[in-house]
């Protein structure tokens, strides 16, 4: 469909006509489409959803091509129609164009005539979009089905993901007023992969030595958080890290996501040979008519799940609920745990997550005891910013957890690296930070000894993480126990 201005539409200079005759069809049309959309997906969801992504001509060619099968073996009396059927199914109106768009990163809707683009290029309104409320509603619905959502009165505000790259969340009456249509943000999840090198070097997000901490920390059993507000780049880096210590094949990993898949390890061969090892989930949906906010496998059953696989790393991508006192006993059972979390500092994120296991019926513990676990649990936080002076994404801080202090209710521990920003420099009006990252301590004793007992040498401990520490027979730095003095039990030594 050609692209309408919503100055133009409300002038009345714009013939909508065909637009509205388009929306109120008959009804038994739509059900034929509604039947030859759920075929296409049930038989070929998922290699649908991944060429949606990018609506370039090879893939819209594609797509018909499937479309094509399905007609001729279902409704070949409607296969004269296949381009009309096309559109009517994967036609998103102005928003493909954004969709074939490279630079795109993320649309938001606040109404039917309000909608904004944020491309790597810049932000801006558009001038261009639905022609009515209605228009925006359908055209949102039509997306939502696509990652097998029901958007209805139901169901009025729902998340949807198409294929592993973008997500969709929406609104409709009567959760917002009629008169807006549909509000939305699309947001694309899954560009280029970037490596942990181009953190270092192409972005200044990590020193080599803070990225070289974490990396040693996932392959040695510390569990990490990875903590920030919305686009600080957490989930992002996340995965960078995750595929750089999963590429030598040494670690089985389970990964947990809700939904639809952002996170993708897998690695084959010249012979498409599956040869990483790595297991990815995520959470589905009832089938039942009008019920798909309610989940029948939800990240908390599949974090249960994963503790029978026996992996080295589980990965709950994101904690948003009662799965976080699952990732926190799982940790205590001694799994390597790496998640990520909306918080605004290191601390808060050790609150977000005690509030997320109270959330659990079973977290009938004390709080000074689930914030004990929960600490031991996750001892590192890396905390990323996106900076408001020049949009880059910096790790600010990352912190050890050493302790929970009873008594003075916080949280015992060490900044180990920050980010200090030193200044400002413009260069053809273009703005950039300069700064620095700091090592401020060493790691504790019981961590590195964490290491140690993950498989790291005490020498690797002492060049790159403590030069303080050493292994003694007799002292300990993970045990917490009170040492059982008495003649009974010393060993004489002759």
């Amino acid at each position: 469909m050609e692209d309408l201005s919503f100055s133009d539409i409300k002038k009345g200079e714009v013939d909508t006509t065909n637009v509205i005759k388009n929306e109120q069809k008959d009804s038994s049309y739509d059900v034929i489409m509604d039947n030859i959309r759920d075929e296409l997906i049930k038989k070929y969801g998922d290699n649908i959803n991944n060429l949606i992504q990018m609506k370039d001509e090879k893939n819209v060619k594609a797509i018909k091509s499937y479309l094509d099968i399905v007609l001729s073996s279902s409704y070949p009396q409607h296969k004269d129609n296949l381009d009309e059927i096309y559109n009517n199914i994967f036609g998103f109106a102005f928003i493909d164009d954004y969709l074939s768009d490279p630079d795109f990163e993320e649309m938001n809707g606040n109404s039917w005539d309000n909608i904004e683009v944020i491309t790597k290029k810049g932000f801006k309104i558009l001038d261009k979009g639905f022609t009515s409320p209605e228009h925006a509603k359908n055209i949102i619905k039509k997306m939502m089905s696509l990652g097998g959502a029901i958007l209805d009165e139901a169901s009025p505000t729902l998340d949807s993901f198409i294929g592993t790259g973008l997500r969709l969340t929406a609104t409709i009456s009567p959760v917002v007023d009629d008169d807006v249509g549909a509000t939305f943000s699309l947001r694309k999840l899954k560009g280029k992969k970037i490596s942990v090198d181009d953190l270092i070097k192409k972005y200044n997000s990590y020193s080599e030595e803070e990225a070289r901490f974490i990396e040693l920390c996932l392959k040695y059993g510390v569990s990490i958080l990875f903590g920030g507000a919305t686009s600080s780049g957490k989930s992002s880096d996340m995965s960078s890290f995750l595929e750089k210590v999963l590429s030598n094949k040494q670690l089985r990993c389970y990964t947990i996501e809700e939904n639809t898949r952002e996170l993708d390890f897998i690695e084959k061969d010249k012979f498409d040979k599956q040869v990483s090892r790595v297991i990815h989930t995520k959470t589905r949906y009832t089938s039942a008519s009008n019920s798909y906010n309610t989940l029948n496998v939800d990240q908390d059953l599949l974090v249960k799940t994963a503790l029978r696989y026996h992996p080295d790393i589980i990965v709950p991508a994101e904690m948003r609920g009662k799965e976080a006192k699952e990732a926190i006993d799982a940790s205590q059972t001694g799994h390597t745990i790496v998640s990520s979390a909306h918080v605004k500092s290191v601390t808060s994120a050790y609150k977000r997550i005690l509030s997320l296991v109270q959330k659990s019926e079973s977290a009938t513990a004390s709080e000074d005891m689930l914030m004990e676990a929960i600490v031991e649990a996750f001892p590192i936080v890396v905390f990323k910013r996106q900076l408001k002076e020049d949009k880059s994404r910096k790790c600010e801080k990352i912190f050890e957890a050493i302790a929970w202090d009873k008594n003075e209710k916080k949280i015992v521990g060490n900044i180990l690296y920050r980010y200090i920003k030193a200044g400002l420099v413009t260069s053809n009006g273009k703005v950039t930070v300069v700064g620095e990252h700091k090592k401020l301590a060493y790691p504790s004793f019981k961590l590195c000894q964490t290491l140690y007992e993950g498989g790291l040498d005490v020498e690797t401990i002492n060049r790159e993480i403590n030069p303080n520490f050493k292994i003694l027979e007799d002292t300990d730095y993970i045990e917490d126990y009170v040492k059982y003095e008495s003649e009974e039990v010393k060993i004489d030594v002759f």
